[in-house]
């Protein structure tokens, strides 16, 4: 177990320089070389989180039901692809269809992978077997703060250097990525088998808590950038600083989710980070450039700080055989709901008013934390996790 979680780590740390990269110079290479406005900066990020839902689903189905070992590596082979063609010369029809393969749909923070989404869920599934059960949220928090701390570095290196020398860079990482997790062992799954009544329940209620978390980033997310970009003219050296300094608080608040969760359980966490985020959101549009860039750094940290406490608690809830199917189905729902919010968003900003996305994102993630303690009770007690044998 050991020696493949070192691998995961490996595999992870690189991706995340490689999300960090295309994180920040993929926005510019819309509005500064192909010269595209905010509403088709959203459809294009709408068309990749519409994309990575499908795949997400897809995928996370076929590594419960039929082979967790290759669909992991298919996850993984997608974000490589999708930089190589954003190193070729660029053009509209060669970024579209790069956001498609590689999910480029910016509805997740650095530290939670938001791009090249599609191989989260399994790469969730993968570590819950690599750890005791105990221990869960301790390493899903150290590795999202591992690839958070990449991402990091990547977002800081974007700023240096062309755009395509910075695909370029990418797409080398995140084949590395793919090299580094063939040695994973995995555990077998039986093919053809379905998730349990039991499971299906808990699936449905962590579906219906993703679709208001997705619609929030989708609202924000895509658009914090170019936010800054339109309406402040901050330059990309600039703000691939600001960037890191928000990647990296968020990077190392995942580090306090196994005390958040010990001292409050996993609802009362998400709900008491996130309400800060929302505070933030709904002031950042009101406020001058400087406090309104001190409000971007500060919220990635409040955002997810949560984060692995809730992957652990749905990883908890369901047995080996269903965590796949579980992890991407929840993605699923959170990413399409988020691009729908995305193409919405994108068309505020540029037609409507800059606060919309702002307010909007605050009011979902007030209902998405009203879904939790509903579903899962303020103490997050309400859905006991399987038989230890299970685990």
């Amino acid at each position: 177990m050991r020696k493949g979680r070192q691998f995961l780590f490996l595999s992870r740390v690189v991706r995340g320089v490689a999300a960090g990269l295309v994180t920040v110079a993929y926005p510019y290479l819309l509005l500064t070389d192909l010269h595209v406005g905010a509403a088709l900066l959203g459809a294009l990020y709408a068309a990749g989180a519409v994309s990575t839902a499908l795949l997400t689903y897809v995928l996370g189905r076929l590594g419960s039901r039929s082979a967790l070992r290759g669909t992991y590596l298919a996850s993984l082979s997608l974000l490589p692809l999708a930089c190589g063609l954003l190193v070729l010369p660029p053009s509209l029809p060669l970024a579209a269809l790069a956001s498609v393969l590689g999910g480029f749909s910016a509805t997740g923070s650095l530290a939670g992978g938001g791009v090249g989404g599609a191989a989260f869920p399994l790469q969730s599934a993968l570590l819950s077997d690599l750890v005791p059960p105990r221990e869960r949220t301790r390493w899903f928090s150290w590795f999202t703060f591992a690839a958070g701390a990449a991402a990091s570095v990547g977002a800081l290196a974007a700023g240096v250097g062309s755009l395509g020398e910075v695909f370029f860079a990418a797409f080398l990482l995140s084949v590395a990525s793919v090299l580094f997790a063939l040695p994973i062992p995995v555990r077998p799954i039986q093919k053809g088998r379905a998730p349990s009544a039991a499971s299906r329940r808990v699936i449905r209620k962590f579906t219906a808590t993703g679709v208001l978390n997705g619609a929030s980033q989708g609202l924000l997310a895509p658009f914090l950038i170019p936010f800054f970009v339109l309406y402040f003219g901050v330059g990309r050296p600039e703000m691939s600083v600001y960037t890191t300094l928000g990647s990296l608080l968020g990077t190392f608040s995942v580090l306090a989710a196994p005390w958040l969760d010990r001292r409050f359980g996993f609802v009362r966490a998400i709900v008491g980070t996130r309400s800060v985020a929302a505070v933030f959101a709904v002031l950042m549009p009101f406020v001058a450039r400087t406090p309104a860039l001190l409000l971007y750094v500060l919220l990635p940290a409040f955002r997810v700080a949560a984060l692995p406490a809730q992957s652990a608690a749905l990883m908890d809830r369901l047995p080996h055989a269903d965590r796949s199917e579980g992890a991407g189905t929840n993605q699923a729902a959170r990413v399409g709901a988020a691009s729908a919010a995305t193409l919405a968003s994108g068309y505020a900003l540029e037609e409507v008013a800059v606060a919309v996305p702002f307010l909007g994102y605050a009011a979902a993630l007030a209902v998405n934390a009203a879904l939790y303690v509903r579903f899962f009770g303020w103490r997050g007690d309400r859905i006991a996790p399987p038989s230890e044998a299970e685990t």
